[in-house]
Formats: C-alpha cells, sequence, structure tokens
C-alpha cells in the first residue's frame, strides 16, 4: 500500500461525521458482503453457450456438464470432480457413497451449518470439536481427543478459503482407520504447497454459489482420487439411477444444469488472478488495522494459500476500545454490509446443542469477536482501506464521545 493511497483513503474518511452519531454515510450506494464473482469478459460467450444449450434439448447433465467436470478436475489436479446441484448435497451423497450411514463424524462446531446438517441427514452422529484460535480451522489435536470406537469419519473444513491441517488429518484418519471428508465450500482457488486444495482425503467438496470464488449460480463439485467413489455419486445425484430405471445406490436429485457448468467454466479461466485481487484487498484491511492494539486476523500456514472467500477480523473490545457488535452496527450505517461468521457457532444451535462436545473456549472466544468485512474483487483496494478507516475512525469517536446514549451491548 503505497502512502499517497492510504493519504487519500484517510481524506475521504475525515471528511465524513459518522452515521451513526447523525451524520451522512460514507458510501452512497450500499457495500453488499459480497459480489457474485461473474467476469463481464464471459457474458457473450456464456449467453452464446447458454443459446447452444437451449438449442440441445439437453438442460441437466449434458456435455457441459461432463466438460466442466474434466476442466475442474485438471485445475484441481484431481482424478475425477463430479458435479452436483449444491455443496450441501454434495457433502450429503458424499459420506452415503463411502457408506457412512451410522456411527460418529468428528467435525468444528466453528463452521456453517451444513457441515452439521449433511451428518445429521445420513444418520451419522455429530461430535463438535475445538478450532485453532489463530486458523480457525478444525484442531488436530482436538479431533485425536475425540476419537472413541464409534467414531467413523472426520469432516473437515477450510474455513473462510482457508486450508485446514491436511496432512496432520490424513495421518490421524490412516491411523485409525476412518474417513476424511473436507467441505471445502470455501476452499476453490486455495492451495497447499502450490497445489491445489482439492486432492486430500477421501473426497473435498466445494461450493460454487455466488458468494464464493468459483460461481455457477449454485452448484458444486466432488473432488476425489477414488475411482469408484466417483462412479457412485454420479449414479447417486440421479437418484442412483444408472439409466437402466434400476436403482443401484440410496441417491437424490443432485443433477447440474447445464447452465450451470457453463457458468462454472468461464469461472475457472480467471481464478488466479480473482485469487490474486482478493489478497490485495485482504492486505488493505491488513496493513491498516493489523497494528491495532485488540485486532488480529485469521492466520494462513507458511506454505498454504487462502481463497479469502471471507475476511475473518477479530476485535477486542477491552484493548480495541469499542465492541464487535457496536462497529457492525456503525459500519452499516455508513452503508457497509458485515457478518459475524459463524455466530452462533453449532453447538449453540437448537439442532446441535446435545451433541458430544469438547472444551470449546476458542470456538466461543473467537465467535465472541469476529467481524467479516466486505472482500470480493470488485470491490478494490482503495474502497477496502477507506472501510479499515473507517474502523478506525469509530473507534476514535467512541473513545472520545463515549457509546451513543441508546446503546448498550447487544444493541446490534
Amino acid at each position: 500500500m503505497t502512502k499517497s493511497f492510504t493519504a487519500v483513503a484517510q481524506h475521504k474518511v475525515a471528511q465524513h461525521q459518522l452515521g451513526i452519531f447523525g451524520g451522512s454515510p460514507l458510501f452512497d450506494a450500499y457495500v453488499p458482503i459480497v459480489r457474485p464473482e461473474v467476469p463481464p469478459e464471459c457474458h457473450e460467450d456464456c449467453s452464446r453457450q447458454f443459446l447452444d444449450v437451449l438449442g440441445s434439448g439437453l438442460l441437466t447433465n449434458g456435455r457441459s456438464v461432463q466438460l466442466f467436470e474434466e476442466i475442474a478436475a485438471e485445475r484441481l489436479g484431481v482424478a475425477e470432480c463430479v458435479a452436483v446441484s449444491n455443496c450441501t448435497a454434495g457433502l450429503m451423497l458424499t459420506l452415503r457413497c463411502l457408506g457412512l450411514q451410522e456411527g460418529e463424524v468428528i467435525l468444528p462446531s466453528f463452521t456453517f451449518f451444513a457441515s452439521g446438517h449433511a451428518a445429521v441427514w445420513n444418520g451419522l452422529t455429530p461430535v463438535l470439536v475445538d478450532c485453532e484460535r489463530d486458523t480457525f480451522n478444525l484442531d488436530p489435536q482436538k479431533v485425536r481427543e475425540a476419537i472413541t470406537r464409534e467414531t467413523v469419519a472426520i469432516l473437515a473444513v477450510h474455513i473462510f478459503g482457508n486450508p485446514a491441517a491436511a496432512e496432520e488429518l490424513e495421518a490421524i484418519a490412516k491411523q485409525h482407520g476412518i474417513k476424511l471428508i473436507f467441505d471445502a465450500a470455501h476452499g476453490f482457488g486455495a492451495a497447499i504447497h502450490g497445489k491445489p486444495v482439492g486432492g486430500s482425503g477421501d473426497a473435498e467438496v466445494f461450493s460454487l454459489s455466488p458468494t464464493k470464488l468459483l460461481v455457477a449460480g449454485e452448484g458444486g463439485i466432488v473432488a476425489t482420487n477414488n475411482i469408484e467413489l466417483a462412479q457412485r455419486l454420479r449414479l447417486a445425484r440421479n437418484y442412483g439411477d444408472g439409466g437402466s430405471y434400476d436403482c443401484e445406490v440410496m441417491g437424490l436429485n443432485a443433477r447440474m444444469t447445464e447452465f450451470q457448468a457453463v457458468l462454472g467454466m468461464a469461472g475457472v479461466k480467471g481464478i488466479e488472478e480473482r485469487s490474486a485481487k482478493r489478497e490485495l484487498i485482504a492486505n488493505a484491511y491488513v496493513s491498516t488495522l493489523g497494528s491495532e492494539p485488540g485486532v488480529s486476523f485469521q492466520r494462513v500456514r507458511p506454505g498454504y494459500r487462502s481463497s479469502r472467500k471471507d475476511l475473518g477480523i477479530l476485535f477486542d473490545e477491552k484493548e480495541f476500545g469499542v465492541s464487535r457488535d457496536f462497529l457492525r452496527a456503525a459500519l452499516e450505517k455508513e452503508n457497509v454490509q458485515t457478518r459475524k461468521y459463524f455466530d452462533p457457532p453449532l453447538h449453540r444451535q437448537k439442532l446441535y446443542r446435545e451433541c458430544r462436545t469438547g472444551d470449546l473456549r476458542n470456538t466461543e472466544w473467537i465467535c465472541q469477536r469476529i467481524l467479516n468485512p466486505p472482500v470480493y474483487t470488485a470491490l478494490g483496494e482503495e474502497k477496502a482501506e477507506e472501510i479499515a478507516q473507517r474502523i478506525l475512525l469509530i473507534r476514535d469517536n467512541v473513545q472520545a464521545k463515549g457509546y451513543p446514549s441508546w446503546w448498550h451491548s447487544g444493541a446490534a
């Protein structure tokens, strides 16, 4: 970040009175948490291919889906990719096709609820364990401690596109003779030691929904080096019917449309460029806020690369001087949308409160502090810098004036 660039951002935010104190918003137009990553240069190509699909008379699981699977497999460096209607269906079918229909599945409490849903839908019992405080990912040591004779699988998650400790988890799974599946919903564009995330464990399941780095409208990909598993998945995504109208496995309708595949193929081409731009945007937040007391960011392991699907910033109220929830409310008044992923975590949600858990102190610590600002290619570094500077201005105003009289903890 250049000094002149930073000075421009500081000047722009300083000219405005905070919206939460009665001023006008920093941004005239609302800045959403994400915008779909559909490259403008693909619009014409996709439109032409959509017409080809319409003319073909085949709208699902046709040639476009096959091509997309081949392109995705080559990009991820795996033997097989199986395209499905969405990531959750992909997780559900992967667990089923691996023969996991009873027993316990170890997964993090700090995750999106679809991770847990996939296990519950298959009659499996979720065991919720803690994450690492710095990476936000499943803690391998806590996994070891949670394994019992009832454990049949580990379901790890690449939180916000930050790769989990794949090699360590693979060693644990091998030692105990259990399956290892990765919820890689956030993971397309991430890498471990230069190799794209996708080839670890028994399978990795990606999401292609509008919030991800690779977008197909909706959709998912199951990446695996297990040829037999891929074959079963292709049956299972079509109710279990291989074409004979005599079902061979328990499946459901999880077919990908040809239109989704066209969008997916268009998006694969620019993954590296979009990933690099997101990294620059993340760095704009880090360079402005990273040295402030009470502020910390999700750590990416050396040699790992996050897709930056989301950026997790932790704000400690005592050290930083303002609460996470007030920051979120104040940024909303500046026309900036934020999230607090994943608060509440699974173990505090109604469906999962009876699950077996261990010590979840890191999960709780993160959930009390986390704020996710906008991160997407079209945002740009300057706007990210302006948002970061606005956060500091909010802090400075609260320290000088105190919280507004109407504010109380949890008001957001």
